[in-house]
């Protein structure tokens, strides 16, 4: 992918529609105000059944020091909701809390349509909330994690109350996609490169968040019964500090030549990256994976010490879900430079889902 093309993503329109009522279909640099799916006519408009059974939300927020990282995500399948936590101590290369939570629709979960300002996602239970909001004019998503000792089931809590800075960041990457099969639009809102403050607790342990990286994942669609991918997201530092974040995707979001969630930032840069190959070993996750685009331009490898598990047999709702956590290393080539990454905390993941 040439630097000129790197340069030229077009800024997120105002609607995931279009006058015509057809989705606009492609990938843009910048926040989208609202997913509003039900602006959409003729055959992208679902039925009353589709926008219950497939109507997907999720919001899913990273941070990492080099001490430390975190992570939450907060979900909404329409009749069913869940969440979970995670901390692990990067220096120790250990997790210090990993936690999961299921529950029904409805007051236990908010998660509104705007994945920027006048972001609202929120997870609450007995003895838990998960939590990042941003106000309507506010330039920062405000993260409030907090999980009593009973639900971490350990002496400890997990207490996560921070930020990250969106402004002098890097721009939002927005794609509209086709979804394959028996689904109909998908769309996803991505920020990385992000700096984080505030302060985490877990483990019995106490850990300043300022001066880390971080991003988020915001995600809505009309997805298919039986949905499938692999996903890889850091959030770190260049050896000269210039912040960094990359998103990675193979199987998901690839039905239109146009749309295409890979990117890479770097300062206050957004670059679009090619299609992604993930090559790993899907039966022991703790193995090194290699992550690559087709195009030669990213040459990773991800080395995991942890493994968050979520697997579900709810009859309407068959889950394999397994996210690594560990570093990566390699190269990305990206406006006429190749960079050299070393130890950057994040995540990978192994998705299948019915559902």
């Amino acid at each position: 992918m040439t630097p000129e093309r790197e340069a030229s993503l077009p800024p997120a329109p105002p609607s995931v529609a279009s006058t015509r009522g057809e989705p606009r279909f492609g990938t843009y640099q910048g926040e989208l105000p609202e997913v509003d799916l039900p602006k959409l006519t003729g055959q992208w408009s679902p039925t009353r059944r589709t926008r219950l059974l497939k109507r997907k939300r999720w919001h899913y927020t990273f941070a990492a020091t080099p001490e430390v990282a975190a992570l939450f995500a907060v979900v909404d399948l329409g009749y069913t909701a869940s969440a979970f936590a995670v901390a692990l101590d990067l220096k120790e290369r250990r997790p210090l809390c990993d936690v999961s939570f299921l529950g029904a629709p409805g007051p236990m979960v908010e998660l509104g349509d705007k994945p920027g300002a006048g972001l609202n996602a929120c997870f609450r239970t007995l003895g838990g909330k998960l939590a990042v909001r941003r106000g309507e004019e506010d330039e920062r998503y405000r993260v409030e994690v907090d999980v009593s000792r009973l639900r971490t089931g350990s002496l400890q809590s997990f207490q996560w109350a921070g930020d990250l800075l969106v402004a002098g960041g890097p721009p939002a990457l927005t794609v509209i996609a086709p979804v394959e099969g028996d689904g109909l639009v998908n769309v996803t809102m991505k920020r990385n490169g992000l700096l984080t403050f505030g302060s985490l607790e877990a483990g019995g342990k106490r850990f300043r968040l300022d001066g880390g990286v971080g991003g988020m994942d915001y995600t809505q669609g009309y997805l298919a019964r039986h949905t499938a991918w692999r996903w890889a997201f850091m959030a770190g530092r260049l050896a000269d500090g210039t912040p960094l974040g990359i998103n990675l995707v193979e199987g998901f979001n690839e039905g239109n030549a146009e749309a295409n969630e890979n990117a890479f930032w770097l300062g206050d840069r957004l670059y679009p990256l090619a299609r992604a190959r993930f090559e790993y070993n899907p039966k022991e996750l703790m193995d090194p994976w290699r992550l690559t685009t087709v195009d030669g331009a990213v040459d990773l490898r991800f080395r995991p010490f942890h493994v968050h598990r979520e697997e579900k047999n709810l009859r309407l709702v068959v889950s394999h879900f397994a996210q690594p956590v560990g570093f990566f290393e390699g190269t990305v080539k990206v406006g006429g430079r190749t960079l050299e990454l070393s130890d950057v905390p994040g995540v990978t993941e192994d998705q299948d889902m019915l559902w």
